[in-house]
């Protein structure tokens, strides 16, 4: 993952949204198999990504209970607004 590269968590954009725990999980859901991993999405496995993880977790851009964590692009990020918006 380019560590240049803004993402969103899948906490940061319910709180934005001030929507519940888990709404933007279940977009994501749905739209999962039109995104592509790398461009609209990147896969934290908490096996190979642990230390990634705890940093996110630290920082608070994740839920405390999340094991594998989901990090949006700008594309995956905009695909999952307009889907809530919807």
């Amino acid at each position: 993952m380019a560590k240049t590269q803004k993402t969103w968590s899948l906490k940061e954009i319910d709180q934005a949204r001030g929507d519940n725990k888990g709404t933007a999980f279940l977009a994501f859901k749905q739209l999962k198999d039109s995104f592509d991993e790398g461009r609209d999405f990147h896969y934290l496995s908490a096996a190979e990504d642990g230390a990634e993880i705890e940093k996110l977790r630290s920082a608070d851009r994740i839920y405390a209970t999340t094991v594998n964590a989901i990090l949006l692009t700008e594309n995956g990020y905009s695909a999952v607004v307009d889907y809530l918006d919807g």
